[in-house]
């Protein structure tokens, strides 16, 4: 697949699963979380879905998800959903909570 025609289907991707979860999800516990991102394999067969929590609620609800996106992008063939949680926010406050702590050792 073509980079250029990946990226945006990559975009609309994110766009639909964004909107669907804004505006169809009832489910209280994912109405708190957010997409991240999404990445499109190279051959576009699946599709990684990163999300802030809640990994096991979206997990049960691919489906939802993925016949909610075929009625929005018109694909010959629907990407298969893999839901991922981002540590990226996680990963990035245990580091500034080590390095206030080195910044402490050196003022003692």
């Amino acid at each position: 697949m073509r980079s250029i025609a990946k990226e945006r289907i990559n975009a609309d991707l994110y766009r639909a699963l964004s909107n669907i979860l804004m505006t169809k999800v009832n489910h209280p516990v994912l109405r708190g979380a957010t997409i991240l991102r999404t990445e499109l394999s190279t051959d576009g067969s699946v599709c990684d879905v990163y999300v802030t929590d809640h990994l096991e609620e979206f997990r049960k609800a691919t489906g939802f998800f993925r016949s909610e996106t075929a009625k929005v992008i018109n694909l010959r063939r629907m990407p298969r959903l893999v839901f991922i949680q981002d540590k990226g926010q996680e990963n990035a406050d245990r580091v500034n909570e080590l390095l206030a702590q080195i910044a402490r050792g050196n003022k003692q």
